[in-house]
């Protein structure tokens, strides 16, 4: 696999993350960059463990993974989506403020990256079937860490301007990100 291969593969495995933490972004009210570094470590996290798992199970497990991902991305997606959606409908008022709240944020945000990374141990997969080295799954992790960062830093501007329903858009945003995964892998299976 050459240089410009895995890193227009890193790049387009980000972009699911990227518009998931700029949606889990939107329902902030300012931008925090530890916060943001935070969302952006759990994405790269989840995006380069999943590739290297995918990468060491290829030749024992390639067709399990390929055979439930997508619906392992649909129901994590369209879980967190359909919360957000709803959080987005509650008045101000309603908001959560308590220590209790912020653990059920950083669940939803792991979930959520498990979630939008579940492609990348296909890809994993297709990088050990190719030749390619386990290095790889750094590479992609790093990718996502960034753009993951920078997506929970805009955000906020998003979810000043509209509201309620920019955490709306950013639910149905994952909703449509999982449902995507799902139709994508069952037309090409």
């Amino acid at each position: 696999m050459s240089p410009i291969a895995l890193f227009l593969t890193s790049l387009s495995l980000s972009t699911d993350a990227f518009a998931a933490a700029l949606a889990r972004g939107s329902a902030e009210r300012q931008p925090h960059l530890a916060t943001a570094l935070r969302v952006g470590a759990v994405f790269g996290l989840a995006e380069g463990l999943m590739c290297l798992a995918g990468w060491t199970l290829a030749l024992v497990m390639a067709s399990l993974i390929i055979a439930v991902d997508h619906w392992i991305a649909l129901v994590l997606l369209g879980f967190i989506g359909g919360r957000m959606v709803l959080n987005g409908w509650r008045e101000d008022g309603e908001e959560e403020t308590d220590g209790e709240g912020a653990r059920r944020s950083v669940l939803s945000t792991v979930i959520t990256a498990i979630g939008t990374s579940i492609d990348s141990a296909a890809v994993g997969v297709a990088i050990a079937l190719a030749g390619g080295p386990a290095w790889s799954a750094l590479l992609i992790g790093v990718t996502s860490f960034v753009l993951s960062a920078l997506g929970y830093l805009i955000g906020p501007r998003l979810g000043a301007r509209f509201g309620g329903y920019a955490e709306i858009a950013g639910g149905l945003v994952l909703i449509a990100l999982g449902v995507s995964i799902f139709v994508s892998h069952t037309m090409a299976g």
